[in-house]
C-alpha cells in the first residue's frame, strides 16, 4: 500500500490542506508545533477510526471550528482508493471509493483492504515515534510471535483470545505457587479438615461457663451504654456553655459602655450641616472670584511694557492672534495626552505589577476549551457551595427548632408533673432507705428509689410527643451532617481541578476568582500598549507645531523667549484683550462693584445660618460637631452589637452564664469529660471481653463431630477431583491452539531476526552484528563477541535496536501486510552519525515499502537524493 494524497478538512491546526506523497521515501520537514505529530495521528485516525471522546487529546479536533476529518488516497494492487472519514459515531462516518473504476464501495470494505493489519498492529510496528521505540525495554520473543500469528494466520486473533481465556480460566483453578485459585484453596481446606479429625474433644462444661459470662457481660454492656449516652449529653451541654463564655464577656463589656446623648446628631442633622457648609464655601468662592476680577481690571488701567513693544511690531504679531485658539487647543490636547500617557503607563504598570511575574512576564491566556472548562468548574463549585450553605441553613434551622422545643417541653408538657412526682417519690424512698436498719435493707431501698426516679425521667419522658419529635430531629441532624461531609469532599475535588488549571497557566499565585478577570486584563494590557504608541506619535506632531509657533512669536517679541506655550498664549491673549478693554473698562468696574456687595450679603447670610445650627446643639465649631456625631453613631453601633450578642446566646443560656463563673464552667467541663472517659474505658473493657468470649464459643461450636468431619472431607476430595479435571482440559486445549498457530506462521520468525541483525549492524556501523530474541527479552552481540541485554544498552542504541526489529518485521511481512512506515521524530536520541545511517537504511527500505519521515532535523532533507521533501511551518 502506498499513500498518495493526504487531505485534511479540519484536523488539529490544519484546515483545508493537502499533501502529495510519492511511492518511495517522503520527508516532511518542520520545526516544533508545525504539525508533525498531528499528521501521524491523522493517518492512523482516517485508516482505523477516531478515538472516543474519552480521549480528547488523541482526537485532534480542529482548533478553528471547521469540519472535523479528512481523506486519504492510497494505491493497493494497482488500484487507487479514496477513504474519507468525518465526525460521527463509532470512530467516525466512513466513505470509500474506487477511483480507478469511479465506483463507491461499502465502508466495511476498508477493513478487508487493510487486513490483516488493525489499529493496534499499525501503531505497534508501522507508526513509530521516540516513545514507542522506547518500548524495546519490554520487548520479548512472545510479543513478536503474537504479531507474526496476527499477520501470518488469518483469523488467529479469535484463537489467540480463546487460548488466553483458557489460560486465565485454568489459572483461576490452580497455580503451583498460588493461594486464591480454587484447587489451591481446596488443598488448604483439606489439610485443615485433616488436622481437625485429630482433635475431637468435647468441652461442654466450658461452653456453659462461657455462655453465663457472655450473658452477664451483655447486660453490663447495655447499662454502660445507657450511662455513657447520658453523660455525653451532659458533657456536650457543659462544652457549649464554655464555648459561649467569650461571647458573654463581649456582651458584658458592651453593657458597661457609658451612654452619650445623641439628640441633634443624627444622620439627617449631619446632612443639613453639610448643606449649610457647602453654601458658605460657594459664597466665599464667588466673592473671591469677583475680587480677583476687579483687581485685574484695575491693573489694566496702565499699559504694560509688553503692550508697548507690541505696538512696534503689530504687523507681525497681529496675524498670530488668529492662531491662538488652535495653539491653545493643541496645548490643551498636549496636556490631555500627557495625562492620558501617564494614565496609560500607570494602568499598564498596574497590570504588570498585579499579574506579571518577577521577570515581567504576563500569565498565559486561556484557550476557548480551557475557559469553558474553568467556567464549568466554577459553576459546579458555586452550586456545591450553595448546596453546602443550604444544608448548613437547614441544620441551623433544625438546631433552632430543637432549642425551641426544649423550653416548650418544660412549659407545656402535660406529663411534666408526673415526671416531677416520680422524681420526688424516688428521692423520698432513697433518703428514707438511709434510716432503715441493716445494710441489705438500705441497699434494697436505695435501688428502689433509683428505679422509681429512672422510670419517671426516662420512661415517662419517652412517651411524650415532644420526646418523639426530638428523636426525629436527631435523625435529621445525622442525615444533614452526612450530606455536609459529602459536599465537602465534592468541594475538595473541584478545588483540585481548578488549582491544576492555575498551575498550567502560571495563575496559581492569584485567587481563582480573578482568573477570568486576568484574561480580560491581558487583552486590556495589549490594547493600552497600542494606545500608548499612538499617544507618543500624536505628542511628537503637536510639539513640532508648537515649536514653529513659538519661533514666530519670539522672533517678533524676544522678551517672550524661553517661556512655555501656555505663558506665551496668555501674554498674546492679554495683548489682544487690552485692545478690546480700553474702551469698555469703566462700565465693567461699576458692574463688578455691585456684584461684590451682593456676594458679601450672600456670604453673611450663609455663615449666620451655619452658626445658628451649631448654637442650637451647644457646639462652638464644626470639629466639635463632627466629634459629637461620630460618638452618637458609635453608641448606636454598640447597642446593636450588644443586642446581636444577646440573641446569639439566647435567653436561657444568658441566664445560666450570669449565675456562674468561667472557672466553675471550666471545672464542670473537665469533670464531665473525665466521667465520660471512665465510662468509655469500662465499656471498651466489657466489649473486648465479649469479643474474646464469642471467639472461644465459636471455636467450641465449629469443631464438629468426627462423623461430620469425615463426610466434609469426602465431599471436599470429590470437588478437588472435578476441579483438577477441568484445569487439565483447559491447559491442554490452550497448548494445542498455540502449537497450531505457531505452525501456521511458518519460518518467518528466523527471517525477521536475521533481517533485524543486518539492519542493526548497518545502524550501529557494525558495532553490533547479531540479535538474539529470548523468551523474556532481547540481547545483541558486539563485534568482539560479547553479548549485551537491552537493559545494558544506552537509550539511543536500544531505540536503534527496536527500529531494526520493526523495520525487519515490515519488510519480511510485506507480502501479507505492505503498509507504509510512518516515523514521527523517532531519532531524537540518535547521534549525528547513526542518524545519517538511519536515513540511508530508510532509503533502502523505501525500495520495498513506502516510508514517511516527519522530522525537525534539516539534515534529513538532504540525506538522500531520491526523496520527496515537504516543508511544514509552525502557525
Amino acid at each position: 500500500m502506498n499513500l498518495k494524497t493526504l487531505t485534511l478538512f479540519g484536523f488539529g491546526q490544519f484546515h483545508d490542506q493537502t499533501f502529495h506523497l510519492q511511492a518511495g521515501f517522503n520527508v516532511l520537514l518542520g520545526p516544533n508545533e508545525a504539525g508533525k505529530s498531528t499528521i501521524t495521528q491523522f493517518i492512523t485516525a482516517i485508516l482505523f477510526g477516531f478515538p472516543t471522546k474519552k480521549h480528547p487529546e488523541l482526537r485532534y479536533e480542529p482548533l478553528d471550528g471547521s469540519r472535523f476529518g479528512g481523506a486519504i488516497e492510497f494505491e493497493q494492487d494497482d488500484v487507487t482508493y479514496r477513504v474519507t472519514r468525518v465526525d460521527g459515531p463509532r470512530g467516525g462516518k466512513v466513505t470509500l471509493q474506487n477511483l480507478t473504476t469511479d465506483l463507491p464501495l461499502p465502508a466495511s470494505q476498508l477493513e478487508r483492504l487493510l487486513a490483516p493489519v488493525d489499529a493496534q498492529l499499525f501503531m505497534a510496528v508501522y507508526a513509530l515515534n521516540e516513545s514507542r521505540l522506547g518500548t524495546v525495554f519490554q520487548a520479548s520473543k512472545q510479543a513478536l510471535i503474537d504479531r507474526l500469528r496476527h499477520v501470518g494466520a488469518v483469523g488467529s486473533d479469535f484463537w489467540l483470545d480463546q487460548a488466553h481465556a483458557l489460560d486465565q480460566t485454568s489459572a483461576t483453578r490452580y497455580k503451583p505457587q498460588g493461594r486464591k485459585p480454587t484447587l489451591n484453596q481446596l488443598l488448604a481446606e483439606h489439610a485443615a479438615l485433616t488436622a481437625k479429625l485429630t482433635k475431637a474433644n468435647a468441652a461442654y462444661q466450658t461452653y456453659l461457663t462461657l455462655r453465663e459470662q457472655q450473658t452477664a457481660n451483655k447486660r453490663q454492656q447495655t447499662e454502660l451504654t445507657t450511662q455513657l449516652h447520658q453523660q455525653r449529653q451532659v458533657t456536650t451541654a457543659k462544652e457549649h456553655l464554655l464555648q459561649a463564655w467569650p461571647v458573654y464577656q463581649q456582651w458584658q463589656a458592651l453593657q458597661a459602655t457609658p451612654k452619650v446623648a445623641a439628640s441633634g446628631f443624627t444622620q439627617a442633622d449631619m446632612t443639613t450641616f453639610e448643606r449649610l457648609s457647602s453654601q458658605v464655601k460657594a459664597a466665599q468662592t464667588t466673592l473671591q472670584t469677583d475680587q480677583r476680577q476687579l483687581q485685574t481690571l484695575q491693573a489694566h488701567t496702565q499699559l504694560p511694557k509688553l503692550f508697548q513693544a507690541y505696538l512696534a511690531v503689530s504687523d507681525q504679531v497681529t496675524p498670530l492672534f488668529d492662531d491662538l485658539a488652535a495653539v491653545t487647543a493643541r496645548d490643551q490636547e498636549r496636556n490631555q495626552l500627557l495625562t492620558q500617557k501617564k494614565d496609560l503607563e500607570q494602568r499598564t504598570n498596574d497590570y504588570e505589577r498585579q499579574y506579571a511575574d518577577a521577570n515581567g512576564q504576563m500569565p498565559q491566556a486561556f484557550s476557548l476549551a480551557t475557559t469553558q472548562k474553568f467556567k464549568q468548574l466554577q459553576s459546579s463549585l458555586a452550586l456545591a457551595t450553595q448546596k453546602r450553605h443550604r444544608l448548613q441553613q437547614q441544620l441551623n434551622q433544625a438546631n433552632e427548632t430543637y432549642r425551641q422545643l426544649r423550653p416548650t417541653r418544660q412549659r407545656q408538657n402535660l406529663l411534666a408533673n408526673k415526671q416531677v412526682g416520680w422524681l420526688i417519690a424516688g428521692l423520698v424512698v432513697l433518703v428514707g432507705a438511709m434510716f432503715l436498719p441493716g445494710a441489705l435493707i438500705k441497699l434494697i431501698g436505695a435501688a428502689g428509689g433509683v428505679a422509681i426516679g429512672y422510670y419517671g425521667v426516662f420512661i415517662v419522658d419517652g412517651e411524650t410527643p415532644v420526646g418523639r419529635e426530638l428523636q426525629q430531629l436527631s435523625t435529621e441532624f445525622q442525615d444533614l451532617q452526612a450530606q455536609l461531609r459529602e459536599g465537602g469532599q465534592r468541594l475538595d475535588e473541584l478545588t483540585t481541578q481548578i488549582d491544576a488549571i492555575g498551575t498550567a497557566h502560571d495563575l496559581d499565585r492569584l485567587p481563582a476568582e480573578q482568573w477570568l478577570a486576568v484574561q480580560r486584563a491581558i487583552s486590556d494590557w495589549e490594547r493600552l500598549t497600542h494606545q500608548l504608541d499612538q499617544v507618543h506619535q500624536r505628542l511628537t506632531t503637536i510639539d513640532e507645531a508648537q515649536h514653529h509657533f513659538l519661533t514666530q512669536v519670539t522672533t517678533a517679541l524676544p522678551t517672550l523667549a524661553n517661556q512655555s506655550v501656555a505663558a506665551v498664549v496668555e501674554q498674546l491673549t492679554r495683548l489682544r484683550t487690552t485692545q478690546r478693554q480700553l474702551a469698555s473698562q469703566n462700565g465693567e468696574l461699576a458692574d463688578l462693584s455691585g456684584r461684590l456687595k451682593r456676594d458679601q450679603q450672600a456670604l453673611t447670610t450663609a455663615q449666620t445660618a451655619r452658626d445658628t445650627f451649631l448654637q442650637t446643639r451647644n457646639v462652638a465649631t464644626s470639629g466639635v460637631f463632627y466629634q459629637r456625631y461620630q460618638a452618637a453613631r458609635e453608641q448606636g453601633n454598640q447597642q446593636a452589637q450588644r443586642q446581636a450578642l444577646a440573641d446569639q446566646l439566647g435567653t436561657k443560656r444568658l441566664a445560666q452564664l450570669q449565675q456562674t463563673t468561667q472557672a466553675q464552667v471550666t471545672q464542670d467541663v473537665a469533670t464531665a469529660k473525665q466521667t465520660t472517659t471512665n465510662l468509655q474505658h469500662d465499656l471498651d473493657a466489657v466489649t473486648t471481653h465479649l469479643a474474646t468470649l464469642a471467639g472461644q464459643l465459636e471455636q467450641l461450636t465449629t469443631s464438629g463431630t468426627q462423623a461430620t468431619l469425615r463426610q466434609k472431607l469426602a465431599n471436599l476430595e470429590t470437588r478437588m477431583q472435578l476441579t483438577a479435571r477441568d484445569w487439565l482440559v483447559d491447559r491442554l486445549a490452550s497448548q494445542w491452539i498455540e502449537a497450531t498457530l505457531e505452525a501456521a506462521s511458518g519460518d518467518r520468525f528466523p527471517q525477521i531476526v536475521t533481517q533485524a541483525g543486518d539492519f542493526y549492524a548497518e545502524l550501529t556501523e557494525n558495532r553490533y552484528t547479531k540479535i538474539e530474541l529470548t523468551a523474556a527479552t532481547l540481547r545483541v552481540q558486539r563485534a568482539d563477541g560479547q553479548w549485551r541485554t537491552v537493559g545494558q544498552l544506552s537509550r539511543g542504541t536500544a531505540e536503534q535496536l527496536d527500529l531494526a526489529v520493526k523495520l525487519a518485521f515490515a519488510v519480511v511481512m510485506q507480502a501479507q501486510a505492505a503498509m507504509p512506515v510512518v516515523i514521527d521524530d523517532g531519532f531524537v536520541n540518535f547521534d549525528a552519525a547513526r542518524r545519517q545511517a538511519a536515513y540511508r537504511l530508510l532509503n533502502r527500505v523505501s525500495q520495498q515499502l513506502q516510508v514517511i519521515l516527519l522530522t525537525a532535523d534539516p539534515a534529513a532533507g538532504t540525506a538522500v537524493a531520491d526523496q520527496r521533501v515537504l516543508k511544514l511551518t509552525a502557525n
